[in-house]
């Protein structure tokens, strides 16, 4: 569990980016859209405080914020190129270079496989069977070229 975020912040942002409006979570959770609509204020603050800290503490200029999507995407100078961080309800933050290079050589292919697919689950993203048996890097471009507007694959 994310860092900083109770269980119930966590499900309310869940249910929130998964397309459910503020009154349904509240029916769901037995409280009103107000109580809703105020709790994700101070949700949306926490998921954009993360991820602006995680890019500052990693020297990422921020290009583009969304907290409901739990989305940042900046540009490393140090790299010269693209980073994106994610927020997820499993993962907490993640941090994904722009890298095209051989993951399948990189000591940390299984657990980046894992952790994009689990991204791809939480998101609602469909992706082909052929399209899930490419490298952790090709699967990141493609569902992230779904989820931040006019990013390429």
């Amino acid at each position: 569990m994310p860092v900083g975020f109770s269980v119930r912040q966590l499900r309310i942002w869940g249910m929130r980016r998964d397309g459910l409006s503020l009154a349904e979570i509240g029916r769901r959770l037995g409280v009103t859209r107000q109580a809703i609509s105020k709790a994700m204020q101070r949700i949306d603050d926490k998921v954009s405080r993360t991820l602006e800290a995680t890019a500052r503490a990693a020297k990422i200029e921020v290009r583009y914020l969304d907290p409901l999507k739990g989305i940042l995407l900046g540009y490393s100078h140090e790299t010269d190129d693209r980073v994106i961080l994610t927020f997820s309800t499993r993962h907490g933050v993640h941090i994904w270079y722009y890298y095209s290079g051989k993951c399948g050589a990189c000591e940390f292919h299984k657990t980046c496989r894992e952790v994009i697919l689990d991204e791809v689950e939480e998101r609602g993203i469909a992706l082909t069977e052929e399209e899930r048996g490419k490298s952790p890097a090709e699967i990141a471009r493609l569902v992230f070229s779904k989820v931040i507007p006019g990013l390429e694959p």
